[in-house]
């Protein structure tokens, strides 16, 4: 064997080392989730648990591994997703819906690959343009709401528009609200100019998680049920019109009222059998998300609410 099929041999053993290794990280992942839902979930049989396992497993294999590259690739979904042509029409030639940049915020572990699905499928639909917004998830929420504030001046600036909408999912709900409840705020105590329409929270844990194993980072603290945070956002109303889509088999966010935002002037709505990620790929999820930034604007809240 010469020194090149020497060298392209020990290459394929460290790819295929590393491929075992992915995949059976997704397999802990999924199998171990799953497991420990245990009778926080709404029961189903068991041809519909195993088709959720494997749409989890599917999805967490295509889409992981492109995590590095949409560090780079993503500011604008909609540019290699579907072009808008001077008619005001899309690629697909559908009508535009509405021309109030979308900025999508991901969640834990995760960055805007997660939004392929959902950013497709909104650019299809007429709306747009669409934002990706990355930010350092091992960092605290309320710092990150201060990035995602200072990204929503960035898009304002180089769209023009009057305000964005945001489509969040996961802990990235967390860091939207906390970037709108600062950000309503002036220093003197009095209320600022909000710089968001509408705002969608996917698989959010408003009321903050049941699980109580480790979690990195600094804003693991804010996640876990009880937290200064969401106890702080738990008491005030919302500021805008917001949809939470969540699901009754959900694998990390459970149980499912933990997403709810009834009680704080917000609009709820459940699926099922789709998991923490899959839940980003279903094409209901979307109608919904499109649906509700469709709709016409909402009159202004009511005085005397606290926003978030």
């Amino acid at each position: 064997m010469s020194h090149w099929e020497r060298i392209v041999v020990e290459l394929l053993e460290v790819v295929g080392a590393l491929g075992l290794a992915f995949l059976f990280g997704i397999a802990i992942y999924v199998l171990g989730s799953f497991a420990l839902t245990g009778s926080y979930t709404t029961r189903r049989a068991f041809g519909s648990s195993f088709r959720a396992v494997f749409r989890e497993a599917t999805l967490a294999v295509l889409t992981q591994p492109l995590l590095p590259l949409f560090y780079v690739l993503g500011y604008r979904m909609d540019r290699f997703l579907a072009r808008r042509g001077r008619e005001g029409l899309t690629q697909a030639g559908v009508p535009v819906v509405s021309h109030v940049p979308i900025v999508f915020v991901h969640g834990y572990m995760q960055n805007r690959v997660g939004f392929l699905g959902l950013a497709r499928a909104l650019a299809h639909r007429g709306f747009g343009p669409l934002y990706g917004f990355n930010y350092p998830w091992l960092a605290s929420i309320a710092s990150n709401a201060g990035r995602l504030d200072r990204f929503v001046d960035r898009v304002i600036r180089e769209t023009g528009a009057a305000k964005v909408d945001i489509v969040c999912h996961s802990m990235g709900g967390l860091v939207a609200t906390e970037m709108m409840r600062a950000a309503a705020l002036k220093k003197d105590g009095t209320s600022a100019p909000l710089k968001v329409r509408r705002c969608v929270t996917i698989a959010t844990p408003h009321a903050g998680i049941v699980w109580r194993g480790p979690i990195f980072g600094l804003g693991s603290a804010s996640l876990r049920r009880g937290s200064k945070l969401l106890e702080t956002q738990a008491g005030q109303m919302l500021a805008v019109p917001c949809l939470s889509i969540y699901s009754a088999h959900d694998n990390i966010v459970y149980p499912k009222e933990t997403s709810s935002l009834v009680k704080r002037g917000g609009r709820d709505f459940e699926v099922e059998h789709h998991a923490h990620l899959a839940i980003l790929f279903s094409p209901k999820v979307a109608d919904a998300v499109a649906t509700f930034l469709a709709e016409p604007d909402a009159s202004p809240p009511k005085k005397g609410a606290d926003p978030v």
